[in-house]
């Protein structure tokens, strides 16, 4: 166990901070562009590593808000229940549903 030593306005600035890190609108766009560009022009495996990359940084990027946000009121912090992996891989089983991620290209989707 782990004690918080945060106040909580420095805490409520990290999740503001971490959400400010997100992929917006545009980048998401861009990044989709770049896939579809990658594969018309036969970069299939740089468009699949591209696509990778994203996807590991959107989901750490979402599982350290939630972590945050869930670790925010509490004084005392489990390191097994609270851990960015263990968020991550939460998310990643979520991810068919996840709107948030309709920039990839499907074709790289495992089933």
């Amino acid at each position: 166990m782990i004690s918080g030593h945060c106040s909580a306005d420095e805490e409520l600035a990290l999740v503001e901070h971490l959400k400010g890190m997100s992929l917006t609108a545009g980048a998401k766009h861009e990044l989709r562009s770049l896939l579809v560009t990658l594969v018309m022009l036969g970069g299939e495996e740089i468009a699949r590593k591209l696509q990778f990359a994203g996807e590991n940084f959107q989901l750490s990027q979402m599982a350290a808000i939630k972590l945050t946000e869930d670790t925010i009121s509490t004084d005392i912090i489990s390191e097994q229940a609270h851990n960015l992996e263990q968020y991550v891989q939460k998310l990643r089983n979520e991810l068919p549903n996840l709107d948030s991620f309709s920039w990839r290209c499907k074709v790289f989707i495992s089933p």
